[in-house]
């Protein structure tokens, strides 16, 4: 049996919790199937293919489950890896927002995308004097629709998804043992400036962020695109 060649190792950190991670880059069997997953362009084979590639990639600790992970945390992960499996170099399409007929792909250094974070943003949201709610940042279920706050019932629907414990005077109250429906009917029942806070918290985390500059050669002038989440780098 011909010997399995050895993949580098390499290390970095998960941003929302600073802990440290040892990974190898892809296969060419893992490319192809990301690569088949983008061409493709089924949302739900391009989360599984992220999700199958980083479990198989991340070599410690043993018992991560990235699933678990915040979104911006798995977006992160997955171009740091690609960074070591097919360079650190790749090109993406932008559109001048001033003249939307203008389009030109634009080469970037993954390297020098990170996750962007305000210093004033925290997990636990102060109700009144006696409630607060921790609060879990959007997962790989959000890969495909996205953090949706367009409107009042969609807002609520992610506010729902992503409270970790509610916690009045001394008693805990944990997601796992509430049902949707609570849940859902305690949200409603915050006040607009209550809810508000909700939002600021989504607003204000954590997120992959690069803002690329480039020339339009057909009116001669500079322009600047803000690429954000794993979609507009896969």
């Amino acid at each position: 049996m011909i010997p399995k060649l050895t993949r580098p190792e390499y290390s970095t950190t998960i941003p929302s919790t600073g802990k440290k991670i040892k990974y190898h880059p892809f296969t060419v069997r893992e490319e192809k199937v990301l690569m088949l997953a983008a061409e493709g362009a089924d949302q739900d084979e391009i989360t599984n293919a992220v999700i199958n590639c980083l479990n198989t990639c991340i070599s410690s600790p043993s018992d991560i489950d990235v699933e678990s992970l915040a979104l911006f945390d798995i977006e992160y992960l997955f171009l740091k890896t690609r960074s070591k499996s097919v360079g650190e170099l790749i090109s993406v399409r932008v559109t001048d927002p001033d003249d939307e007929t203008f389009t030109t792909d634009v080469e970037i250094n993954i390297d020098k995308i990170g996750i962007k974070k305000q210093e004033d943003h925290s997990p636990l949201i102060k109700i009144d004097d006696e409630v607060s709610v921790t609060m879990r940042y959007p997962d790989i279920s959000f890969f495909n629709t996205g953090v949706n706050l367009n409107t009042v019932n969609s807002t609520i629907e992610v506010v729902g998804k992503c409270i970790d414990q509610i916690i009045v005077g001394e008693e805990v109250y944990n997601k796992e043992d509430m049902t949707n429906e609570e849940v859902l009917d305690w949200v409603e029942g915050l006040s607009q400036k209550q809810f508000n806070e909700f939002t600021n918290f989504f607003n204000s985390m954590p997120k992959m962020s690069y803002t690329i500059t480039a020339k339009n050669t057909n009116t001669k002038k500079n322009f600047s695109v803000t690429l954000e989440g794993l979609a507009d780098f896969f």
